[in-house]
């Protein structure tokens, strides 16, 4: 998997004229008339960032057509707005966006023609003030001059971040791939999810002030208290109805989230699988220094900070006389430390390791993760209170970063299973909405924001830094890697034990996918020189070269790189490939991929790692003459056709199901055992 995701890399970095391009149309598009709204240009930006940071774009050249298309969507929506003034207003789709012009508008009256630099640089009217400045008939060289200007400074600032993330990435890939693997992984995920948030506070939540009304409207003209409360208290008017309406809609999606969640983690289910083949995927990414780092991160989110942060936090409100909010704040930490403890007790769910006793020797649900976020979530919403979209994206981007960094480490470290971060990420932002919907109405308790979020700072940096110095140590050998290894002799293999081996792939996302029809023992490179003679030959590695073969029609199927397939969370440590001359409509091959298991084979004094591989046949599909694409049409051969039975004392099994699975070891152990001469033989399972 690293191999591939390198070599895409590379195929991007390789053709800087496509990434330029990709870059120009993303800046062009993100400032055109309204239609930017919907154009994520970060994604695109800080990712070219990055690839300039890994060396692997030119950084000027990226520099130049990310400028020259930003240029380019302010002076299109500058000139739409020149020609057409208020006609706009009546345009479809732009007439039901009419509020974001009207913001647009109040913005350019607020800071006049400087307002197109600065509205680059603020969602929710960067793509309506050029326009709006047409409209009013903003000297047309002004506007030039003011749209380069600020272009130069906006690509700087997009394409900065990314350079930097890349150069880190570099650094530590010079340490450890797997190392940079993971810090990617988490950068992506923290990525991501801030886009998430932005975009929801300041994009979304403002395209719907029509239906914020209307939902209050209903409610109000229809008799009841429950109903004419629902109409005040959400009334647009109401100062904080809509940080009350976005609590309540956080509660009716997150509380039946984590109810469904509960339910996908019975035994068989496709979640618990994902789950292993996460927490195998993570395992096998590990190393010293992402160890090092992952525990420092973990540790900030122990039960004693968390207790420590609460009383501070607890003893500030108070001491500002904040009473109710001091006092929700406590019930809501006090009920969420019940709560975890007492699910734990109910479901029972085995951790990956034994760390604890007693109801947290239990799993589900991450009591680090739903700690934190509750914690962290209504020190966010106090210091957030009645501050601008742009300040409540800040506020809540910086403790979302801490709150997922903390669950990343829990699933890294093996101390969780992935559906338990998560659902410690629903139930604690559930908890934080509830007091948000509760208390957030609330406006005679004044309370220092940035006293607040400075104190929180201040504490987890130095008692949390006195806690990581002082218990480190035995902190990094509970969470040390375990790996647990079954050996099993030869005798027991051939008899039952072959049949605890997986009998098919497990996807990352818990899908059963093809049969695993081989059982192979020994070193992969040896079984690459056995298949040789019937044709079996190593798939093509990822390159420019071969990668191009997909937008080629008439690649033929034995130079196209075979797509990357994981089990259980593991890349496969072989893969294989042999041409199909069968006559058939479209040319074809077989694919035969070894992935590693948890069982060695103790024979003749020699201890073989044990592989399971599947066979599956490709079909190459040429849609339209233009392009050339694999396409699994055969999960397995015919049982004679095993390409393993040609090894020496190759033996067959046939599961309950009727598939069959042959059993081979490496064939210089066969040999050595004189085992070559025994015909392969057939034994059912009842």
């Amino acid at each position: 998997m690293t191999d591939f995701l390198n070599q895409i890399v590379t195929f991007i970095g390789d053709n800087p004229g496509i990434a330029g391009f990709i870059c120009f149309a993303a800046a062009m598009g993100e400032a055109l008339f309204i239609v930017g709204l919907f154009v994520p240009s970060t994604v695109v930006l800080v990712g070219a960032g990055t690839l300039i940071g890994l060396g692997k774009l030119d950084g000027w050249t990226i520099f130049v057509w990310t400028t020259l298309g930003a240029i380019a969507g302010d002076a299109i929506s500058y000139w739409v707005g020149y020609v057409y003034k208020d006609r706009l207003r009546n345009i479809w789709p732009l007439s039901r966006y009419t509020i974001i012009m009207d913001r647009g508008e109040a913005f350019f009256e607020r800071h006049g023609g400087k307002s197109v630099f600065i509205g680059r640089f603020v969602p929710g009217v960067k793509s309506v003030v050029p326009g709006i400045a047409g409209m009013v008939g903003m000297n047309a060289w002004r506007f030039t001059f003011v749209n380069v200007t600020s272009a130069i400074a906006w690509t700087a600032s997009h394409i900065a971040p990314g350079i930097l993330a890349g150069t880190a990435l570099s650094a530590l890939g010079e340490v450890s791939g797997r190392l940079a693997l993971v810090a990617g992984a988490l950068l992506l995920v923290l990525f991501l999810a801030i886009m998430l948030g932005r975009w929801l506070i300041l994009i979304i939540i403002p395209l719907f002030p029509g239906a914020h009304a209307a939902f209050a409207n209903w409610f109000a003209r229809r008799p009841g208290r429950l109903s004419q409360w629902v109409g005040r208290t959400f009334d647009p008017a109401h100062p904080r109805s809509t940080g009350m309406l976005a609590s309540a809609l956080l509660l009716l999606v997150t509380i039946p989230a984590f109810l469904w969640l509960m339910g996908e983690i019975s035994p068989g289910e496709p979640m618990v699988r994902a789950d292993v083949a996460i927490l195998n995927m993570f395992e096998s990414l590990r190393t010293p220094t992402g160890d090092h780092i992952m525990i420092t991160i973990t540790m900030l989110g122990d039960g004693i900070v968390v207790t420590v942060l609460t009383l501070v936090v607890a003893c500030y409100l108070f001491a500002r006389k904040a009473w109710r909010r001091g006092t929700g704040f406590l019930i809501a930490m006090a009920s969420t430390a019940l709560f975890v403890p007492v699910i734990k007790l109910l479901l029972h769910r085995s951790r990956p390791m034994d760390l604890y006793t007693g109801a947290d020797a239990f799993s589900f649900p991450s009591g680090h993760t739903t700690l934190i976020t509750v914690l962290f979530g209504i020190c966010a919403v106090l210091v957030a209170h009645d501050r601008s979209r742009w300040s409540k994206a800040g506020i809540f981007t910086i403790a979302a970063i801490f709150i997922i960094s903390i669950g990343f480490s829990r699933v890294y470290l093996g101390a969780h299973w992935m559906s338990d971060v998560l659902a410690g990420f629903l139930f604690g932002t559930a908890m934080v909405a509830a007091f948000g919907f509760v208390f957030g109405p609330i406006h005679n308790e004044k309370v220092g924001r940035w006293t607040l979020a400075g104190l929180v700072t201040g504490t987890l940096a130095t008692f949390g830094a006195w806690h990581v110095s002082s218990d480190f140590n035995t902190a990094a050998a509970a969470y040390a890697p375990r790996i647990e290894r079954e050996v099993i002799t030869r005798k027991a293999w051939e008899g039952q034990a072959w049949l605890e081996l997986p009998r098919n792939r497990i996807e990352l996302n818990g899908e059963i996918e093809e049969p695993l029809i081989i059982q192979y023992a020994g070193p992969p490179d040896s079984l690459v020189h056995a298949l040789a003679a019937s044709g079996w030959t190593p798939a093509p590695k990822w390159s420019l070269s071969s990668a191009a073969g997909f937008v080629v029609g008439e690649t033929p199927a034995e130079a196209l790189p075979v797509l990357p397939r994981t089990h259980n969370g593991l890349p496969p440590d072989l893969v294989l490939m042999k041409e199909d001359r069968e006559p058939t409509p479209n040319q074809g091959r077989w694919v035969l991929r070894l992935w590693p298991t948890r069982f060695d084979l103790m024979d003749g004094g020699r201890r073989l790692e044990i592989h399971a591989g599947s066979v599956v046949h490709e079909s190459i599909v040429r849609p339209m003459g233009e392009f050339s694409g694999p396409r699994t049409d055969r999960d397995m051969p015919d049982a004679i056709n095993n390409p393993a039975l040609t090894l020496p004392g190759a033996l067959t099994r046939i599961r309950p199901d009727g598939r069959t699975v042959v059993l081979a070891v490496s064939p210089a152990q066969a040999q050595g055992i004189n085992r070559s001469a025994e015909p392969a033989a057939s034994v059912p399972v009842q």
